[in-house]
């Protein structure tokens, strides 16, 4: 029969030392956090124990932590909902479920304390003395959408045996798709607090060997897949480990730690001569939503005992369309099977895995069960989007129309992608997505089922083939892709003149040149533009664009040479309108000219150029030449380059590093060398000559540059402390700083910058700075977020294209600016309002901000001590005191004004700051 103890009986009846063995009962447990509203901050917090069927101690009348600073007493009186299951074994899973509604966004640690642990456990000391803890983290952050804790579906009952290797997983699945990693951890009493003593299992004092003879033996979790193995067991008994299951959610294209369930568990060695049974999973499959999956799980054991196999994971648990397995919790004899059935649907796809947990446990005459657990991973992905058509439009524009998705009603968006001639691959197995060399220039959501291709309002070049594929993309934290649809191509008709050159001739500040080249309109409709045509030449700065756009005039011919420029530092782009006979008919695309820029890479000169035509520049039989200077470094015509790589830019990209390697000779570090490129591409237009050759200017570096620049001038931009957390939650620990920079040039520095780093340190200018951010060199602010604290300093250095970094800035500090506001009257009649003195937490201007402990000593009007409270010596350190009107035997006062003192401390960088005296009154109202 078991016994029901109330908390305070549970402390007497440990008091009167009844220590047998067995006499306590807690083996293994942990917390899960549910969120059941998406309008308010309600969790359902799980707590589950698994406790020793021998002891008469009922598992519940522990204390439940939420970590926002209110306490629920006694778990088994408080919660909504329990249950008992035997497991078998001698072990029995306990399941106390309890609603909780968190006043605002942050981390909070959820945790569990009970007395006691079972006794006589081998790597601890005092176990039936020890407390048993275990605490779950959630985040609630409105930027991160909803969090739920992950689930564990295997419980941690499985016993082992000397010498035989043990593994355990708790078969844990995220109800929200993050991504989990395993990390070992160590049994606790309390928050923060071990339990004493605490010895690795796989320490030399209870292991010696791994299984098949060879030392040391080893614990240790996959960090990836969470088995949890022991290899090997050297001592019989009883064992407690405990390990993280840690939840990651990918923000803004960084993994980001959102919360983890501990879980604490215990592991019973006995002297055995059984073997483990065998399991045989089938192949990890990817299929696409949709797929019926039938798979047979085969087991056996080596002894011949009965075995039972059991599925769990993910796939078992979701809700919708789930997997199921026969026989189920079954012993039969071996070898067995089960047969493993799982209709997919579309709203299964995500970007990771599913892991299916196979869990093979034998039933041998005598000694303990031994079990095997693997992993089967099945991915799911979506199916291919399918083309309808495609359609040239008015204006070199293109219509795309695609068939509704398969998906729809579980995919996000529609991602449409577009690369100059086509690239007919056909995805491999379970590929998903794009593969690199397509441009993507388009989302649309799912209701939509066409897209037109304007090329940005530019329009489409004329003459070349666009081709165009789909991807499905789903949403966030599931993620996941679809298998990437087949090509649908178009040839875009050259109605208007086609521009094939832009080349510098002559690289100056001043007398630059560049050569213009176009073609005829072959493809107008000359009964409707019989001609003559004339055209007129548009010169416009930069890579794209109209900054300060001028006409060179108007031509009957089809080239041009644009002299009086500053090729030097200035990128040129054109168009060609189309005359006919004085009308303007249409415009060309634009092509600007080629930018070629050097960086310094440990003595070699790093090489890139960049460009914006309409033809392509990127096809594997046209190879890119670099040209370098051979003689007088000042000398800048063709005669004095010589060629000295070509660059298969398909495979490469448009970059070269100049090491020497072209004639064996290292380059000298004090020769300025100076290059350019010649680019080679096409258009999908015949009877043109090719490759269309185009050369960039002529660039010159150093391979040694030992001059610094001159160090950048840091701002802060705000925002201000005080106005920015009046308008965040009370408990808030997420904070943003703005930060601007200049260029500093007026010394004798080095001018040509490659880009920043910040630093930062959160302790004051003397403390130690650390590099929190780089930054290219056309950046000049930068935003930090979500920082945990909003003090601290900064510097900032310029970096020049040899790597060289200039000297810090000025220093710029901000500090925390501290809030602590105490009330001159409070209620405590039980009505829920009013009822405790304690720090304002609302609105939030009033809030509690930067308080690292609160002191207070209240006495009433005859000078007698009625409260006093340290919130740097409880456990909790919870600044808002929450005096519930009781003197300090737990008697209530009578309603009068009482008087306080003490002092509240703040986290600051000023000295000044730290410590505010706290003095006035404060009425008991009845």
């Amino acid at each position: 029969m078991k016994f029901k103890f109330s908390l305070g009986l549970f402390f007497i009846y440990l008091i009167t030392g009844v220590t047998a063995a067995f006499a306590t009962h807690i083996r293994a447990g942990e917390i899960i956090a549910e969120r059941i509203s998406v309008q308010t901050l309600t969790y359902r917090i799980t707590v589950v124990g698994y406790t020793d069927t021998r002891s008469s101690v009922i598992f519940g009348p522990g204390t439940i932590n939420f970590g926002d600073g209110r306490v629920v007493e006694g778990l088994n009186t408080q919660s909504d909902f329990s249950l008992v299951e035997n497991l078998g074994d001698q072990i029995e899973k306990n399941t106390f479920v309890i609603t909780h509604t968190f006043q605002g966004p942050g981390k909070y640690k959820i945790r569990f304390q009970e007395f006691n642990r079972n006794d006589l456990t081998l790597n601890m000391d005092n176990s039936v003395d020890t407390p048993f803890y275990v605490e779950t983290e959630i985040n609630i952050d409105p930027f991160f959408g909803v969090n739920n804790s992950p689930v564990l579906t295997i419980p941690p009952v499985d016993n082992g045996a000397v010498n035989v290797r043990y593994i355990h997983n708790p078969g844990a699945y995220d109800p929200d798709g993050d991504s989990l990693s395993y990390a070992m951890d160590i049994p606790k009493q309390q928050f923060e607090r071990p339990v004493n003593n605490y010895r690795s299992p796989a320490s030399p004092e209870f292991s010696r060997n791994q299984e098949n003879g060879t030392t040391p033996a080893f614990l240790r979790i996959d960090p990836i897949f969470g088995d949890l193995i022991w290899d090997a067991p050297g001592t019989a008994g009883q064992f407690n480990v405990a390990f993280r299951i840690i939840e990651w959610r990918k923000i803004d294209g960084k993994f980001i730690q959102i919360g983890y369930v501990v879980r604490d568990m215990q592991i019973i060695i006995e002297n055995s001569n059984n073997r483990r049974p065998v399991l045989i999973l089938p192949p990890d499959l990817c299929v696409e939503a949709g797929t019926l999956i039938q798979n047979i799980i085969q087991g056996s054991d080596p002894d011949g005992d009965p075995i039972k196999i059991e599925v769990f994971g993910e796939p078992i648990e979701i809700t919708t369309s789930p997997a199921t397995y026969d026989p189920k919790s079954k012993f039969q004899p071996q070898p067995g099977i089960v047969n493993f059935k799982w209709q997919t649907v579309c709203n299964h796809v995500r970007a990771r895995e599913y892991e299916v947990r196979v869990r093979i446990t034998d039933q041998p005459r005598s000694g303990p069960k031994l079990v095997d657990i693997k992993t089967w991973r099945i991915k799911i992905v979506g199916p291919p989007p399918v083309w309808n058509e495609i359609e040239q439009l008015p204006g070199r524009n293109v219509n795309l129309k695609w068939d509704p998705y398969v998906c729809a009603n579980s995919a996000s968006e529609m991602q449409i992608w577009r690369r100059i001639n086509s690239n007919p691959y056909q995805p491999d197995s379970c590929e998903t997505g794009i593969r690199a060399g397509y441009e993507l220039i388009g989302i649309t959501n799912m209701a939509t089922f066409s897209f037109n291709d304007s090329n940005g309002g530019e329009g489409l070049a004329p003459g070349n083939t666009y081709c165009y594929r789909l991807v499905a993309g789903f949403p966030q934290p599931r993620s996941g892709e679809s298998i990437v649809s087949q090509e649908i191509c178009i040839t875009i008709d050259v109605d208007v003149p086609i521009i094939t050159n832009v080349s510098i001739e002559e690289t100056d500040p001043a007398t630059g040149e560049i050569f213009i080249k176009w073609t005829p309109p072959y493809d107008i409709d000359k009964l409707q533009f019989p001609g003559p045509y004339t055209y007129e030449l548009l010169r416009s700065e930069g890579f794209t664009g109209n900054t300060n756009r001028i006409s060179l005039g108007v031509t009957s011919d089809t080239l041009f040479t644009d002299s009086g420029l500053n090729t030097e530092n200035l990128v040129y782009n054109y168009r060609v309108v189309l005359l006919d006979n004085n009308v303007k008919i249409d415009t060309s695309s634009s092509a600007s000219s080629v930018r070629l820029e050097p960086t310094i890479i440990n003595e070699a000169i790093e090489l890139k150029w960049t460009f914006n035509v309409p033809w392509n520049n990127q096809i594997s039989e046209f190879k890119h030449e670099v040209y370098r200077n051979r003689t007088d470094p000042a000398a800048a015509d063709a005669d004095t380059f010589v060629k000295i790589t070509e660059v298969d830019v398909t495979k490469d990209g448009f970059k070269y590093l100049d090491n020497g390697s072209f004639n064996g000779k290292p380059l000298i570090k004090e020769l300025e060398y100076c290059y350019y490129v010649i680019t080679k591409g096409a258009y999908n237009v015949a009877g043109l000559v090719y490759p269309l050759e185009n050369k960039s200017q002529i660039t010159c570096a150093l391979p040694d540059d030992n001059r610094l620049p001159c160090p950048p001038v840091l701002t802060f931009e705000g925002p201000e402390c005080s106005a920015y957390v009046a308008e965040q939650p009370c408990n808030s620990n997420s904070f943003v700083h703005n930060l601007s920079w200049k260029p500093n040039f007026t010394g004798d520095c080095d001018d040509e910058l490659s880009g920043y780093k910040l630093y930062f340190t959160p302790d004051g200018e003397e403390g130690t700075f650390n590099l929190v951010g780089q930054y290219s060199s056309l950046s000049l602010s930068a935003r930090l977020n979500n920082l945990p604290n909003y003090r601290g300093c900064y510097y900032i250095t310029a970096v020049d294209r040899s790597g060289n970094e200039s000297a810090a800035s000025n220093v710029v500090c901000v500090d925390n600016c501290p809030v602590y506001n105490l009330p001159n009257a409070f209620t405590p009649n039980g009505d829920g309002n009013n009822d405790t003195f304690i720090a304002f937490d609302n609105p939030f201007s009033l809030c509690p901000r930067f308080v690292l402990g609160v002191e207070i000593f209240i006495v009433n009007r005859w000078g007698v001590e009625v409260f006093s409270y340290n919130s740097l010596t409880s456990n909790e350190n919870d600044p808002l005191i929450r005096w519930d009107g009781r003197d300090k035997n737990g008697n209530e006062l009578p309603a009068s004004t009482y008087f306080y003192s003490g002092k509240v401390t703040f986290d600051v960088l000023d000295p000044t700051q730290r410590t505010r005296s706290l003095k006035g009154t404060i009425q008991i109202l009845r």
